[in-house]
């Protein structure tokens, strides 16, 4: 089959089942991204907050601001023209764009974020995090939220935090605007349409106002999405984007470097340095917000004891895995903030030490070791990182029963506290401390007259039995706090005091590579987000 030739729906089958193309040249308007999907499972972005879900979405949707993929340097409006603040730092007032319309042709009004923020809080999943972290509540959201007038919106905050914070949280692929018509359309029993929303069947308008829309999905096989001609912002060079899932690092290597596809994601540190030199091939090395880490689910025994989970931060090998599996794709990073945020750690004060580790276990209690299991995503280079830590543990006397399983069977298990042990990574969600301390020093249920017994899925510390009192109330002050200077202290005493006492280990600052064809251009991947609507080829 000539690809190049072939119809939208003839690609989507020949990369979906595996049919070869018969040259080496994708379609010149067609953007084919090889990289591992599995996790897609609901495309609703107020129900998921799996990446690679964002990630597609940030294509589709747009926000009230956010970053443009052609000059991304500067936060800017998008369904907003432009925004002010109050006086006292409580109010924030946006101007909606005009003129601007859906995939399905209805206008955006302010009736859209409205909408979108209000269901957001009231859907309750993980991704209305955001929205309890502003101080939003299913109680309180109809006293804070309005829109006056169709081109204006108005939110007032329940709580004093820094303007900053707020705006950069809005960036968020929670936040993304839905068409409210489109979408109250497929209500059913009043889901807000998340049944309809999630499950994106085949030939149906996309609820975005981005550049492209989502045309066709083949869970755990394709994503295609095509351009929306009539993008406010620009016309997409690209027709299409498709996303192939495959798996194995060294199939997307093979596929870029015979020009069966244009952008790979998830090569080793070994086939990206191979590929550099390859014709026709380029790699590139992007900053990334994602940080590796492990979990102990303090709930279960002996992870119970915090000396415990600071031996197991002595049986992490992070000098020799940096020399090797995560050459180039990470940097070693021992904090829960990224490098380059307000506030971030980069001290590393651990180190592969395994008398410490046993000395420490012997404290708690565990002279002779113990044995648990550990569940570690499937995938490259995660499933490495288990296997050295297995091997290291083992020097102390501690067995890892490593089970590898894909993100779709490991996250309900962890919303549901059920794990004693994993490996997973985590990406923040918009440019502020806020964004990864929310989740791993912060606990609803630690704070004072909470519920104990209230269940929070959407939080790391809930999913490990970590109740933090302490600490939890002061990442809710740091998040209040508008001098820069003493919040950004804030947030070094946070992550410091979380070496004490937290059941996460951190791991790595990913790097990610991004091997693709050169004469592709415009990838816009960084901290301050992602884009493939400004790609070209030359």
């Amino acid at each position: 089959m000539n690809l190049k030739f072939a119809s939208p729906l003839a690609i989507a089958v020949a990369l979906s089942t595996g049919i070869p193309a018969l040259h080496a040249e994708t379609p010149s308007d067609t953007f084919v991204i090889v990289r591992e999907i599995s996790s897609i499972a609901e495309w609703d972005p107020a129900v998921s907050q799996i990446l690679d879900v964002a990630l597609i979405n940030g294509d589709v949707y747009d926000s009230l601001v956010g970053f443009d993929p052609r000059n991304p340097d500067t936060l800017g409006g998008m369904l907003a023209e432009s925004w002010s603040v109050s006086e006292d730092g409580m109010t924030i007032t946006f101007k909606m764009r005009e003129g601007v319309t859906f995939h399905s042709g209805n206008p955006v009004t302010s009736a859209d974020p409205l909408f979108s923020f209000r269901r957001l809080m009231l859907i309750g999943r993980e991704p209305s995090s955001n929205m309890r972290a502003l101080g939003y509540s299913a109680e309180n959201i109809d006293d804070y939220l309005s829109a006056p007038d169709p081109q204006t919106f108005v939110m007032k905050l329940p709580n004093k935090l820094a303007p900053t914070m707020v705006i950069n949280m809005l960036t968020s692929s929670a936040f993304s605007v839905v068409d409210s018509e489109l979408v109250k359309s497929h209500e059913v029993d009043g889901d807000f349409g998340a049944k309809w929303l999630s499950g994106r069947a085949d030939g149906e308008a996309s609820a975005g106002s981005g550049p492209f829309m989502i045309d066709t999905f083949r869970p755990q096989s394709l994503v295609m999405l095509s351009a929306n001609e009539d993008y406010w912002r620009f016309k997409p060079a690209m027709k299409r984007v498709i996303y192939r899932h495959v798996p194995e690092a060294g199939t997307q290597r093979l596929l870029i470097e015979k020009g069966d596809a244009d952008l790979a994601f998830n090569i080793t540190a070994t086939d990206a340095a191979a590929m550099a030199g390859a014709e026709g091939v380029k790699v590139e090395y992007r900053p990334s917000k994602k940080i590796l880490y492990f979990g102990f689910n303090r709930m279960i025994e002996p992870f119970d004891d915090p000396r415990v989970v600071k031996a197991m931060r002595y049986l992490v090998d992070y000098e020799g895995l940096s020399n090797s599996i995560m050459k180039d794709i990470g940097t070693v990073h021992q904090t829960f903030v990224p490098a380059g945020f307000l506030g971030a750690v980069t001290e590393t004060p651990f180190s592969l030490a395994v008398e410490k580790a046993k000395a420490l276990l012997a404290e708690a209690g565990y002279p002779d070791g113990f044995e648990f299991t550990f569940t570690a995503y499937n995938r490259k280079p995660e499933m490495d990182l288990a296997t050295s830590f297995q091997a290291t543990a083992a020097q102390a006397g501690v067995k890892v029963d490593v089970v590898n399983a894909p993100v779709s069977q490991t996250i309900p298990l962890y919303r549901d506290q059920k794990l004693q042990a994993l490996q997973l990574s985590y990406t923040a969600g918009y440019l502020d401390p806020n964004a990864t301390a929310s989740k791993f020093t912060f606990n609803p249920g630690a704070m004072p007259g909470a519920d104990r017994e209230a269940k929070w899925p959407s939080e790391m510390t809930y999913r490990l039995g970590w109740y933090p009192e302490d600490l939890s109330e002061k990442t809710a002050a740091a998040a209040q706090e508008l001098d820069e200077t003493k919040r950004t202290k804030m947030y070094e005493e946070l992550q410091k005091a979380a070496w004490e006492d937290s059941p996460f280990v951190f791991l790595f600052q990913a790097t990610q590579q991004l091997a693709m064809r050169d004469n592709v251009e415009g990838v816009f991947y960084d901290t301050r987000g992602s884009s493939f609507a400004s790609v070209t080829k030359k």
